[in-house]
Parts: structure tokens; C-alpha cells; sequence
């Protein structure tokens, strides 16, 4: 897979995703993600993309602060 940035070679990886929903943050650890050797892009594939949406919301349902997950051990009902 190459970067679509600056076309350099995509590497598997993990990254910490942050989304801020301004009534409370939401950090999700050990996303895997494909990492650009050459510029850090990050890029994530269309079932994890969808996979954090639904973190995300279903956290964003009850909390008001600041919520730290892990990915990997987060099953969403």
C-alpha cells in the first residue's frame, strides 16, 4: 500500500486516536492503523474507521469528562 500523501510504502502499526466532542474527550489506545515510512500519515481501514464510530458514540452516550480506552478490549454491544 503506498501513502497517498507522498506515495512512500504504508506500514502496519498502531496509533492513539483522539476525538474531542466538546462536552468530554474521548482517547482510544492501540488502534491498528498503516503508518507512512516516509511522512507518519496514518491511515486506518474501513472497518476500523467504523469500528472507532461506534466506540466513540457509545462512549459519548454517558460520559462527561474524559474517557481512556484500549482499543483491543473494548467490545461495542
Amino acid at each position: 500500500m503506498k501513502c497517498f500523501d507522498c506515495g512512500a510504502e504504508m506500514l502496519a502499526s498502531t496509533t492513539t486516536h483522539f476525538v474531542d466532542l466538546k462536552k468530554c474527550i474521548v482517547i482510544v489506545k492501540n488502534v491498528p492503523c498503516f503508518e507512512c515510512e516516509q511522512c507518519g500519515e496514518k491511515y486506518y481501514t474501513d472497518e476500523v474507521a467504523q469500528r472507532l464510530d461506534e466506540i466513540v458514540e457509545s462512549l459519548s452516550r454517558f460520559m462527561t469528562e474524559i474517557a481512556v480506552v484500549d482499543y483491543s478490549a473494548n467490545s461495542v454491544a
